[in-house]
């Protein structure tokens, strides 16, 4: 077995999503982009060129593996691939599912305190998926330490309002734009402790019950 590596953590949250996704039953490549697309949106979608070399990097790797089925050809998707993409030749469809290694390297990435990086929101977001996979308390752990990451990012936006080195030298007019932004960052970063708050606090009730 390969290790998987390191430049791949960019994909992190979407390696955490395939082992997730896996958890419940194995499913087909195009099922597992078909489920992704509907979970982000109207407005994202994730490209074979990035899903299929990631499946095969895990396949590599153990933590899935691979069976062919008989059968004609299967559409990768509904919709069939975006303008400019090509899909994957489906002519032998593979059904993938979690080897017990794959297991292993989902509660690993699950329960990982990640760094604060461009990348953790949707890390986070990913994870949430999954809480019920968790102990109570390590729901809480991953809470805690995501709520960290959004009080600092609204710490940053509150002095953004204040800092004299970033708006003193500016007229009201010019500032006016930039307090709107932050207004709006603010309001939605907000948004996100109180949810996360409400959440700790649902836990502490049904742990105190």
């Amino acid at each position: 077995m390969t290790t998987m590596p390191v430049e791949r953590r960019r994909n992190l949250w979407l390696e955490l999503f395939i082992l997730g996704e896996l958890m419940d039953a194995p499913h087909h490549g195009y099922q597992l982009r078909d489920i992704l697309t509907r979970m982000l949106g109207p407005y994202r979608r994730i490209s074979w060129a990035t899903l299929y070399p990631l499946i095969h990097q895990l396949e590599q790797a153990g933590f899935i593996a691979a069976s062919h089925e008989s059968g004609g050809e299967r559409p990768p998707s509904e919709e069939g691939p975006t303008q400019g993409e090509t899909a994957p030749n489906m002519r032998r469809p593979q059904r993938y599912r979690l080897t017990e290694s794959g297991r292993e390297r989902f509660f690993a990435l699950l329960r990982a305190q990640d760094a604060y990086t461009s990348e953790y929101r949707e890390v986070f977001t990913i994870k949430l998926l999954y809480l019920h996979f968790l102990e109570p308390d390590q729901q809480r752990a991953l809470l805690t330490h995501g709520r960290e990451y959004f009080v600092r990012q609204r710490d940053h936006t509150r002095h953004v309002f204040t800092a004299a080195s970033t708006t003193a030298h500016l007229s009201p007019e010019e500032r006016e734009p930039i307090f709107r932004m932050n207004r709006f960052r603010l309001t939605s970063v907000e948004a996100e402790i109180r949810w996360i708050d409400e959440e700790l606090a649902r836990l502490e009730s049904v742990q105190s019950s």
